[in-house]
């Protein structure tokens, strides 16, 4: 059976960046739960910024509840949008404390019953915290999944990652989610992407597409 197209850029891509270029490292599935949602809507470097202060202070689900929601709101001020993303932080705590006996859940489902948590966050958590195949659909690979016609033009984040997890093995979800988020960084940007030197450019139709 011939490889699908999804298939035949994962391999050119784990040819240029090397095959344990995005391996996992699993971590705390609380912190990185907190960290995404700190993480939405701000540049990587303002997250991290808030996160370092956040987890200085609290980084577990008693010990956040345990803050001022005033105090949290200064601590992630890097993040931007402090003000939501405090009250999700706050209420999402308060339900792992109540719900899931200061526990992360660790199903897809409980993930997304938490304030402040879609598709994207619960991917993460479940990858990054508890070591699970998933790919989380940032506006990285959003954009570049469709540039490369792995998806439809005006297909949504949902329906970016069913097309990519169904084209793909689960062995293959982990490292397709960060060589696609690598690459759209790297050449395949929103605005002048750098087609001449993109590492899958031949198997790519965004010359004709232009989106």
């Amino acid at each position: 059976m011939k490889p699908s197209k999804t298939s035949r850029i994962i391999e050119a891509l784990r040819v240029f960046y090397g095959a344990d270029a995005f391996g996992v490292d699993v971590g705390d599935p609380y912190r990185a739960l907190v960290g995404c949602i700190l993480s939405q809507r701000t540049k990587d470097a303002n997250s991290a910024r808030a996160a370092e202060a956040l987890f200085a202070v609290a980084d577990t689900p008693k010990s956040m509840l345990a803050l001022d929601e005033n105090h949290i709101k200064q601590l992630i001020r890097p993040s931007g949008f402090y003000n939501q993303k405090a009250r999700h932080i706050i209420g999402a705590s308060r339900q792992i404390v109540e719900r899931f006996h200061g526990e992360t859940p660790r199903t897809r489902g409980d993930l997304m019953s938490l304030p402040g948590v879609g598709e994207k966050t619960a991917s993460i958590v479940l990858s990054y915290g508890y070591g699970e195949p998933a790919i989380a659909v940032d506006v990285h690979i959003h954009r570049v999944a469709r540039r490369l016609g792995l998806a439809r033009g005006e297909a949504k984040p949902e329906e970016v990652k069913l097309v990519l997890e169904g084209d793909l093995p689960s062995s293959d979800w982990s490292y397709a989610d960060g060589a696609l988020l690598q690459l759209g960084k790297d050449t395949c940007r929103p605005r002048k992407p750098a087609c001449e030197r993109c590492p899958v450019e031949k198997l790519c139709g965004y010359q004709e597409k232009r989106f």
